[in-house]
């Protein structure tokens, strides 16, 4: 009942203070008991501009696509006009995997309720700590942007994880 009451009512997600709240106690219990934990930020990437009913399509299609297909610890809010995952107990593998499968899952579906295809899809970017170390809510936010924005630079149906970046920058130094 408590849990309900900090859902969005109307879409069953959280609301980003809600999320980011619940992030800092997640980080806090990773850094006590070492452990890992992941985000993954999604954003919706469309071919053209969409219309407000395919806007709000979309959206509906995606946020019952994160309440169905995530595990019942994983934590499906809103972000800063996208989607934020937190996901305790996650290794880099697994929320990958876990990013993997809802970018496939929501690509070639149709978002309208007339079933008329429209060029949209989803982008990922996967932030992961592996627990123990000092980490921030502000840093794991800023890696997993950092990995969506990539991931939007790419082009519709990418997942970019932030090590990906890191790596990157390093060769270039």
């Amino acid at each position: 009942m408590e849990q309900e009451a900090r859902l969005d009512a109307k879409s069953g997600l959280y609301p980003q203070k809600m999320l980011e709240s619940l992030l800092d106690g997640e980080l806090l219990r990773a850094r006590r008991y070492p452990s890992p934990i992941a985000l993954l930020y999604i954003g919706l990437c469309f071919v053209e501009s969409p219309s407000p009913e395919i806007m709000e399509s979309a959206h509906s299609y995606l946020t019952n696509i994160l309440l169905t297909g995530l595990r019942e610890v994983d934590m499906p809010g809103y972000y800063q006009g996208n989607y934020l995952i937190v996901m305790p107990e996650s290794d880099a593998g697994g929320a990958r995997k876990a990013a993997q499968r809802l970018v496939e899952e929501f690509h070639g579906k149709r978002v309208t309720r007339e079933l008329k295809e429209f060029g949209v899809s989803i982008c990922a970017g996967v932030a992961f700590h592996p627990g123990g170390d000092e980490i921030t809510a502000d840093e794991m936010l800023s890696r997993a942007s950092s990995a969506l924005w990539e991931a939007h630079r790419r082009g519709p149906r990418t997942l970019v994880e932030f090590d990906e970046l890191k790596g990157r920058r390093n060769k270039k130094q």
